[in-house]
């Protein structure tokens, strides 16, 4: 996981398709549904990893311990997809 706070990358197409969203990637689009959609829209810059990590928890009234995990991987996994980037503590 990288330092800072993940952020959206800019110039990525996204479109709302049935209420979920389709990333636009360069060969492929990837469709963000739920828990995806929800890590995918909270990486604004400004929310902490923890913090997204709570808004999962509390959306799907889990424990933070049991979302971190994948919020963590689901995190990297954007970033080497080059959909999140990361940028300095705000």
């Amino acid at each position: 996981m990288s330092t800072g706070v993940p952020r959206r990358t800019l110039g990525v197409r996204v479109r709302r398709v049935d209420g979920n969203l389709v990333v636009g990637l360069e060969s492929e689009a990837l469709e963000l549904t739920d828990a995806a959609k929800l890590i995918y829209e909270s990486a604004n810059g400004r929310n902490r990893v923890d913090d997204i990590v709570g808004i999962v928890a509390d959306t799907y009234e889990a424990e933070p311990t049991e979302v971190s995990d994948d919020v963590h991987e689901f995190l990297d996994e954007l970033t080497d997809r080059g959909v999140v980037e990361w940028v300095p503590l705000p």
